[in-house]
């Protein structure tokens, strides 16, 4: 993936992705939404994909490898790859409660 190639457009299939992903398998039982995706810089040189989702419901439902960031990047990952995205992904659940003050510490306004 080009470096700084994540747009609104691409942003918002990616979100689409993790919201299905996310959907399938809690049923209901949780909320997703908004969902932010923002490209990283790393110390290495490398690029990182932060997914930022925000979760209204109770947040012990959490799939704990879910939660942990090891197991929804594997479900998300070949969705993706058309894409051309291959760098690491990592996710982050923040509570609806934190999102208002959440997203303008972490940059995420659009």
């Amino acid at each position: 993936m080009t470096i700084g190639a994540i747009d609104k457009s691409l942003e918002l299939q990616i979100s689409d992705i993790v919201q299905r992903t996310l959907d399938d398998h809690y049923q209901g039982e949780l909320t997703f939404g908004p969902i932010r995706v923002q490209e990283e810089d790393r110390y290495n040189g490398k690029r990182r994909l932060n997914i930022y989702i925000v979760v209204d419901g109770d947040y012990d439902l959490l799939y704990p490898r879910w939660d942990s960031g090891a197991l929804l990047p594997e479900h998300i990952l070949p969705d993706l790859s058309p894409f051309g995205i291959t760098q690491d992904t990592v996710h982050s659940f923040i509570p609806k409660s934190d999102w208002s003050w959440f997203h303008k510490v972490a940059g995420l306004d659009f």
